[in-house]
């Protein structure tokens, strides 16, 4: 058996998104699982549309995903010369001519036509009558080949074995088989990947939350988060597995558990997954990763440590701590009107809170979370009410909200002076 070779192949016009690391990351799947080679590819011949930070952005989002690519990045850019030495040879051969556009030299090759098939290794067999299709310019008139010609060079000098694209190249096989023929060149296996629509069975697009890989990077997900995701679109391992770490994918991954329905992009599950790969990390690795995304604001703080561990079972991306956590950081200013509502209607309850301030106020500190709630306890049943009497109404205001973490814990975190000073301000008010 020859060694498996795979490549990724991402134009530098735009940034990656979604579909692309989709493909990239079953390339690399596969190429790991056979102990073979993932390799990638720049395709630049566009000299217009291709940027440097496109390509860098690329590699960046490659790097941060961990799809670890063999070997140095092909750029198409620097192998102009091999692509028109290789393109003589048809000429010489009488199997594609020479035209001239705008007073310069183009190269076609001359489409034979016939019926053409192959076999795809998720769709099975297919086949194509070349008569639809035009002659194919190798050499654009600017010297620099087109997709279809670098490509078939590039993949015969890479020696790859499969190539692993999106159903949209589906039409482009055909056309590179013919090439590869004319060529006495091997043929790779093809296999052709399922589009991903959004959640709603239309095309994904930037409001299904299709955006590019770096912003999820941005928005704190985990690397590993998006990796288990993307995984599940398009292949699925037996059973009902979901939850996958790295090493797990790359042992189980196989093309005959590719799918051949078009897969849906659902930000919920991704978000349910990347919660459960936060809770999977360790306390240090957890406190290291979210210690770098605050690392600009709120994880200089001294507390900053105990808020994100108080919250982790509480969000789904670190951005989440932000939000859920935001009266750890910040004064609160405003109440929930539905918390207010629910919270505050027993008579009498200024006193009754009142009480209880001056029974947490003689304690040297709050960090005994048990004493504190055997106090609020004791406060409640000398008022003759239930405990949540108190508690609905402590937590609005130590937070202006109706839910958070368990609020003994809390207390530990927000300290002693904070606590007192907002359970001050919603008695003053009351």
């Amino acid at each position: 058996m020859s060694l498996v070779s795979v490549r990724f192949a991402p134009s530098p016009t735009g940034t990656l998104h979604v579909g692309g690391a989709r493909t990239a990351l079953f390339n690399f799947l596969y190429a790991r699982n056979q102990q073979g080679k993932f390799f990638l590819r720049i395709e630049d011949t566009d000299r217009e549309r291709s940027k440097p930070e496109f390509e860098k952005e690329i590699l960046d989002s490659l790097t941060w995903l961990g799809l670890a690519w063999d070997g140095t990045p092909l750029r198409q850019s620097a192998r102009v010369a091999i692509y028109q030495k290789q393109a003589e040879g048809l000429l010489s051969k009488g199997l594609a001519y020479e035209e001239t556009r705008e007073g310069k030299r183009a190269v076609v090759f001359r489409v034979p036509k016939r019926e053409i098939r192959f076999r795809d290794e998720l769709r099975g067999e297919i086949q194509f009558n070349t008569e639809v299709f035009e002659d194919l310019v190798l050499i654009k008139s600017d010297g620099y080949p087109t997709y279809h010609w670098a490509c078939v060079v590039d993949d015969h000098e890479m020696e790859i074995t499969h190539v692993i694209r999106g159903e949209d190249h589906l039409t482009n096989t055909p056309k590179q088989i013919l090439l590869l023929e004319a060529l006495g060149w091997k043929t790779p296996k093809y296999v052709h990947l399922p589009l991903i629509l959004g959640s709603d069975g239309s095309p994904l697009s930037k409001r299904h939350g299709a955006v590019a890989v770096l912003q999820f990077q941005r928005d704190g997900f985990l690397p590993e988060g998006l990796f288990n995701y993307l995984a599940l679109l398009g292949w699925g391992a037996e059973g009902n597995q979901e939850f996958f770490r790295v090493g797990d994918l790359t042992q189980k991954f196989s093309l005959k558990r590719l799918i051949r329905s078009a897969a849906r992009f659902d930000t919920e599950k991704l978000g349910w997954l990347n919660a459960e790969h936060l809770r999977a990390l360790s306390e240090s690795d957890y406190l290291g990763r979210v210690r770098d995304f605050y690392k600009e604001g709120e994880a200089k703080r001294p507390d900053f440590d105990r808020v994100a561990l108080l919250f982790r079972s509480r969000i789904q991306t670190f951005k989440d701590l932000a939000v859920e956590a935001d009266y750890c950081f910040q004064e609160v200013e405003t109440y929930d009107l539905e918390a207010m509502n629910r919270s505050l209607a027993t008579g009498g309850l200024k006193e009754k809170l009142a009480a209880f301030k001056r029974a947490i106020e003689p304690l040297p500190d709050f960090e005994d979370v048990v004493k504190l709630e055997a106090l609020l306890r004791e406060a409640a049943e000398r008022a003759g009410v239930e405990a949540k009497v108190l508690i609905h109404p402590l937590r609005l205001a130590l937070t202006g909200k109706g839910v958070s973490p368990g609020i003994f814990e809390l207390m530990r975190v927000l300290g002693k002076e904070t606590c007192l000073k907002r359970l001050s301000g919603l008695i003053e008010r009351l």
